[in-house]
């Protein structure tokens, strides 16, 4: 039976899970639902984490679940997810994330979501740029989070420069609610900045 962890590690990386997702995964489910008591809540056919995603909870888990062997989408959600769990952290102005490994990514997304959130574009672009960086040297793709999340620092930085090509590539490659919303939200706004100016 695979454990807590990974039961914690895969609703936080779907966000919410359809019942027979879970049992087909989690065949044991009734002790893992009574080891996190509160922290999940089963509506209906969806189970679902009680908490918000936050680096506190989920950078450790991140540390002790995340695999180069787990299958490319289930890697590609927990770098979305963890970049998410970056700027929700800065929003709610948690303490910044130690950093190690792939901690570093989420660290300066951290950073920038920060700088973002006090208007210092420059500084945000500077933050994100380098949590890129560190996907690069690992050979990790960028994922959608971290492109919408440079978009809203390009266009602050320079309204109608790169910041809407960059949303573009983040709603292409979206795989979350969180950073297709960004992404839209974006390019919504820069359109009817545009029609305004027609």
């Amino acid at each position: 039976m695979e454990g807590v962890g990974a039961f914690l590690f895969f609703l936080a990386l779907r966000g919410e899970a359809r019942r027979e997702e879970v049992r087909a995964r989690f065949p044991k489910l009734v002790p893992l639902l009574k080891a996190l008591d509160q922290e999940v809540e089963a509506q209906g056919e969806t189970f679902r984490l009680r908490k918000p995603l936050r680096l506190s909870w989920f950078a450790p888990l991140f540390q002790r679940e995340y695999s180069p062997l787990l299958p490319e989408e289930e890697r590609t959600l927990a770098l979305e997810r963890l970049l998410e769990a970056a700027h929700f952290s800065a929003q709610e102005g948690e303490p910044l994330a130690e950093a190690e490994g792939l901690l570093r990514v989420a660290r300066a997304f951290q950073e920038g979501s920060q700088a973002l959130l006090r208007a210092a574009h420059r500084e945000a672009l500077h933050r994100y740029g380098e949590g890129l960086g560190l996907l690069e040297k690992e050979g990790l793709p960028f994922p959608a989070t971290a492109l919408a999340l440079l978009a809203l620092a390009q266009e602050g930085f320079r309204p109608g420069g790169k910041g809407r090509e960059t949303a573009r590539k983040a709603l292409e490659r979206a795989k979350t609610p969180f950073a297709r919303e960004v992404a839209e939200r974006l390019l919504a706004r820069d359109t009817k900045a545009q029609e305004a100016d027609a």
